[in-house]
């Protein structure tokens, strides 16, 4: 099965284990890697920025695969500019940005090799950060969890395709195998679950 998800991150299935607060961690990271997939996690799970160096530094130096970070993106998040620092000295193989403009991210990391995959729900926004320099979309839809979207994958997935030239990938409403089938179906390149 080849995707842009599995082509880019080097993984045998083109799933991203998605980033959950206050439960990802480093051992998650590792395990989705040992498992062929790419694994996020949230900066802001590492409660300090002190702590997240220290993951980073090791994730950087033991996680045997591509391993993503999510990023809030918005003025909530007061340790935005730290964790930029930080994913620019150990860089991750992708951010994935959500709730905000990614402007920041873009500039910051696209120069260290870091893809920035953006949360989107509409074409709208789609639009504006395809314009800003993002490498991805993920069609964050009405099954997803946490920050879910107005629109069924269904209607997203094959929207965004048509839309934008980015890589779509759909985060919501896939538990299993033949539902990942009908999202890449859809045109998705892969799976956010």
């Amino acid at each position: 099965m080849k995707t842009w998800l599995t082509e880019t991150f080097s993984i045998k299935y083109p799933i991203i284990m998605a980033p959950m607060f206050l439960v990802s961690n480093k051992e998650m990271l590792f395990a989705a890697a040992e498992a062929g997939i790419t694994g996020c996690t949230p900066a802001l799970n590492w409660r300090t920025p002190e702590e997240f160096e220290e993951a980073m530094k090791d994730l950087k130096e033991n996680c045997p695969g591509a391993f993503g970070i999510n990023l809030i993106v918005n003025k909530s998040n007061v340790h935005l500019d730290k964790q930029l620092e930080i994913c620019a000295k150990y860089p991750p193989a992708y951010v994935i940005t959500s709730l905000g403009s990614p402007e920041k991210t873009i500039k910051k990391l696209k120069p260290h090799g870091v893809k920035v995959i953006c949360d989107v729900v509409d074409v709208e926004y789609a639009k504006k950060v395809e314009g800003l320099g993002a490498d991805a979309l993920i069609a964050v839809n009405s099954g997803a969890g946490g920050h879910a979207g107005p629109i069924a994958a269904s209607i997203l997935v094959p929207m965004l395709q048509q839309s934008c030239s980015l890589p779509v990938i759909s985060a919501g409403g896939v538990g299993t195998g033949a539902g990942l089938l009908s999202v890449l179906a859809l045109g998705a390149e892969g799976v956010s679950m």
